[in-house]
Order: structure tokens, then sequence, then C-alpha cells
């Protein structure tokens, strides 16, 4: 449907039927509690409205975010311009005992209409690209290690924390490159076999949803910006 021409719809089955969005929501769920969510509160585009759903119990396991992820899909009752995510880490999902399960999931999602964004070894990498070139980031699988590199580039990090001002929109317009090019080079398919990320589409996704005149500057398409 035109970006030009889509009907108003109400916020929310919940809300008042006299208020009115003309936005695209990302509904997002992700198996972290602290990062992504902020992450994303920072990488507001206009006409795109983000919910993200982070893992506050101890349920953190790929198949119950997508549960959560399922349940909330039906509570908002998307439009057929809205998308879900699930933002995972291969961390440890992929540790022997745990990738046959991940691996469904990622199948049960797929057919479900839902998106995946996999970082590996975990969501770090994809604000560390924010930063260092792809050949800088390759060959890092230790997330302790990958905070490490953060905090020396920017002069601190704390996931419970992140500062807006160390992820503005034109690193992330970095990040997106940077990370794309990586992920072209990495084998293993559906679950990478090296580090990556692939938040990058994700990016890309909510990009595409709005009008390019009513894009950061940052984010407008320019060669270079175009899908690989």
């Amino acid at each position: 449907m035109s970006l030009l021409h889509r009907e108003p719809r109400p916020l929310s089955r919940d809300r008042a039927p006299v208020r009115f969005r003309d936005d695209r929501l990302f509904l997002i769920a992700c198996d972290d509690r602290y990062a992504p969510a902020q992450y994303f509160e920072f990488s507001r585009i206009p006409r795109v409205r983000i919910l993200v759903d982070p893992t506050i119990d101890t349920k953190s396991a790929p198949q119950h975010v997508l549960s959560r992820l399922l349940a909330g899909r039906d509570k908002e009752g998307l439009e057929p311009d809205d998308e879900c995510w699930l933002v995972l880490d291969t961390d440890h999902n992929v540790r022997p005992g745990h990738r046959a399960t991940f691996i469904q999931t990622i199948q049960d999602a797929k057919a479900a209409g839902i998106e995946v964004a996999l970082s590996c070894p975990c969501f770090e990498f994809w604000l560390l690209l924010h930063h260092v070139t792809e050949d800088e980031a390759a060959g890092l699988t230790n997330c302790a290690e990958i905070q490490d590199l953060i905090r020396l580039k920017v002069g601190s990090y704390n996931k419970l924390r992140l500062q807006r001002e160390h992820f503005r929109v034109g690193s992330a317009a970095e990040a997106i490159l940077r990370s794309e090019g990586l992920d072209a080079t990495v084998p293993g398919g559906v679950i990478p076999q090296e580090p990556t990320t692939r938040v990058y589409k994700l990016l890309r996704a909510m990009r595409a949803k709005t009008l390019p005149s009513e894009l950061p500057p940052e984010l407008r398409l320019k060669p270079g910006m175009e899908p690989r």
C-alpha cells in the first residue's frame, strides 16, 4: 500500500477508537532485558512505531521469546504494513543440547511470518559496529571482549544504561553497511558460524516504511546504502 494513501487506524484495540495513527508498527521481542530495548528507543524513525518486548524474567530461551511475540501480535491486531521481529543472540543457543531447539524456533518464526535478526555472539556486536570497521570486529567471539572494545572506543559501556550519544543515527548508518558487508562473508546460513549481526536487516526494514523525505539525512538512500 502506498505510503501516501494509507487509511488511518486506531492505535490499539484497547484504546479509545477516536484516536488514530498512520505509522507502521514494529513489534520486537528479544532474549536480552536491557540493551536492545534502550537502543531501539534511540532509533526512532518518522512513521515507525517501535514496541520492544524484552525478557524480564528467566524465560529467555528462544521458544519462550517467540511465544511472547506471538501473544503480543495477537493482542495488537497487526495490519499488513506492520512487522514482527525476533532479536536473538547465538552465544549459548548454539551449544550442544540447545542448537536443535534454536533452529526449530527460527523455523517456527519464519512459518508464522516473523523475521529474525540474529547476532553472533551477542547484540553488543551490533553496537560495536557503530564504532569499528568489519575488519576490526571480525573474529570477536567473546561477549566480554566485545564490551571491552566498546568501552575502549567510547570511554564507557554499561548495558543497563546505554548512552544515546554513543549510538547516534549517523553511526547506525555506518553499522548497517559494515554489518551487511561482514554478514555476506560469514558461512553457516541461518545459523552463522562466525561473528556477525543481522540487526541491519531490521534497521533497513524500518527505513523502508517511511517516506525518504522524512528520514534523518544520515539514513536516506545514497550511493553505498542500497541493499547488497
